[in-house]
Formats: structure tokens, C-alpha cells, sequence
């Protein structure tokens, strides 16, 4: 979301499945994270999150505001998905090494060491508790029900005297 004043993402996840996945997300934040004020994000399912040490690595330096029950499973899911790359690419490395590889072993979306940094720039908020991640913009965090910590993220934005609300849902749980 941009306007003359404030340039923010509303989740920062991770294409899943399909043979073309690795090269979306090596070319899904191609534009300049060190322009973005904050992230929000509504749950911490990786194709909602997973491309958030990513953002870091490559120059996102703001905050990024969750629910606590999310941050914590960020803690592992974030870890856990940087652990697996790195063996998959040492795996890859070996096979090319044995002359059984397709080539050169592609490239790390991001390491343990850059998802454990990005955890560091978590902002626990709270549910139904509004909060002002930017003079221009107000967010309020309502419980989504779809897995621990899930958010409906309702955003107001102030430009040029009008004020206007966007909610995004995320993914819904049962009703």
C-alpha cells in the first residue's frame, strides 16, 4: 500500500508448490525494500510470512507488527523453513560435486542467521487494541480464527483530508 506519505505490505508470504516457486519468490521483492515504513502481517503461515527474512536481507529495516501468538510461531516456522533451505542447497551441492546434479545449485531465498535477525524487528500487538505504525495510518488487529495468533487486519489511511478503510482478511478459519 502506497500513498504521498507512507509505503507499508500487508504480509510478505512465500509461494508454495509448483516447479517455477523457487524463482517467484528469488524475484518477488524486486523493488526497494528500504522505501517500506512497516509491514503487517495476518498470520504467520509462510504464504502469508515466509519471504519476511528475505525482506530484511535485502534492506527492509522497519518494524513488522503481528500478534504475539504469531510471533512466537514465526520463531519456528521462519527457522525451520531458512533450516531446510540450507540443507536442500548442501544436498544439491553434494549431488552436483558427484556429477548426478543439474548444474549449479541454486540460490537461498535466506539463511538461519537472516531469519533469526528479521525476527528481531517483530512489533507485538495486541487484538482489538488500535495502534499508529505511522502518523498517517492506524491498524487495528481482530482475531481472524484461522490458526493461532490469525489476524483481520483493519487499516485506516489519512491522505489529503479523507480518511479510508481497507480490511484485509487474510485467511479465514471455520465459521
Amino acid at each position: 500500500i502506497e500513498t504521498e506519505d507512507v509505503r507499508f505490505l500487508v504480509d510478505c508470504g512465500m509461494f508454495q508448490g509448483g516447479r517455477d516457486a523457487w524463482r517467484k519468490n528469488l524475484h518477488a521483492l524486486s523493488f526497494d525494500l528500504r522505501s517500506l515504513d512497516f509491514i503487517l502481517l495476518t498470520h504467520a503461515h509462510l504464504d502469508h510470512s515466509g519471504l519476511l527474512p528475505r525482506a530484511a536481507a535485502l534492506g527492509f529495516r522497519g518494524p513488522v507488527h503481528v500478534t504475539a501468538a504469531t510471533a512466537d510461531l514465526l520463531g519456528v516456522m521462519l527457522l525451520d523453513s531458512a533450516h531446510i533451505q540450507e540443507k536442500d542447497a548442501e544436498w544439491e551441492a553434494k549431488r552436483a560435486r558427484a556429477g548426478r546434479g543439474r548444474g549449479q545449485p541454486r540460490l537461498l531465498l535466506y539463511t538461519v542467521a537472516q531469519a533469526q535477525a528479521c525476527l528481531r524487528q517483530l512489533r507485538r500487538v495486541e487484538y482489538d487494541e488500535p495502534f499508529q505504525p505511522h502518523p498517517t495510518v492506524r491498524v487495528c488487529l481482530c482475531d481472524a480464527g484461522h490458526i493461532l495468533g490469525s489476524a483481520i487486519v483493519e487499516i485506516w489511511i489519512e491522505e489529503a483530508g479523507r480518511t479510508r478503510k481497507l480490511v484485509f482478511s487474510g485467511d479465514l478459519g471455520m465459521p
